[in-house]
């Protein structure tokens, strides 16, 4: 028998749960390690849309991205996707910052799609060895470097900040990294991040690093699909969803 203790563990060994971040909250958000465990889903949002196909799936635990709970609850409605969970028994586990950090997690995820060689941790003095550091085969231009991280990890468009002719030496941190900057600034010609704000533009300009936003969602949904696959080698016995979050950004 399976249970969420076990799946909690095995995931602790590929992603100790005490490197998250002090303001994360990753682990067991919902349910008990004791809870049997005969289907998984895996996604990177408990969306109420995937929490309803997890229901109508028969799903018992979810691993997910982002913590379902951030800030204290101070009611629960019956709509209200931690009282649909507990209601149908549906435990969840979210992986957020440990999984940013695995050595096979959502950074070295995203730097082998950009087709990056010698990829090595990048330590930071906020991050540990959260963003990775790897280099092209060849220097390319700034432009050619974006096409390819539209076509790699299917975005419509990036956004960026050209500070140079050709960039080789690349780091990448999915989801909001551009807050390392000033770091990456001193190792690398370019960082591939997202959520970037305007005065961040700025001050990459200002400091010579190509600063490149290619979107929150498509730099980190596809190592789900990594981590899906290495629960279900792992559960043999269990049967585990991938269920494709939706990027909420429409692009025209």
């Amino acid at each position: 028998m399976i249970t969420v203790g076990d799946v909690y563990k095995f995931l602790d060994r590929q992603m100790p749960f005490a490197s998250q971040e002090e303001w994360d909250n990753s682990g067991i958000l919902v349910g008990s390690p004791d809870m049997q465990v005969n289907k998984i889903a895996v996604m990177l949002d408990a969306t109420p849309t995937n929490i309803t196909k997890a229901i109508n799936n028969g799903v018992d635990l979810i691993v997910c991205h982002h913590p379902l709970i951030f800030e204290p609850i101070s009611k629960l409605a019956a709509d209200n996707s931690v009282y649909r969970l507990a209601r149908n028994d549906i435990a969840l586990i979210a992986v957020h910052t440990p999984w940013d950090k695995a050595k096979d997690g959502v950074n070295q995820v995203l730097a082998n799609a950009l087709s990056l060689e010698h990829i090595e941790p990048l330590k930071t003095k906020e991050g540990g060895e959260m963003l990775r550091l790897g280099y092209l085969p060849s220097p390319m231009s700034e432009e050619n470097f974006c096409l390819l991280i539209k076509q790699n990890i299917g975005i419509p468009f990036v956004k960026y900040v050209s500070t140079k002719e050709n960039v080789r030496k690349i780091a990448v941190c999915g989801g909001a990294g551009a807050d390392f900057a000033d770091e990456v600034a001193r190792v690398a010609d370019a960082f591939v991040t997202s959520d970037i704000k305007y005065h961040q533009f700025l001050h990459a300009k200002d400091i010579g690093l190509t600063l490149i936003d290619a979107g929150h969602f498509t730099t980190e949904d596809m190592s789900m699909n990594t981590l899906s696959v290495k629960i279900a080698m792992e559960f043999a016995d269990a049967k585990v969803l991938r269920l494709k979050s939706v990027d909420p950004i429409s692009y025209i």
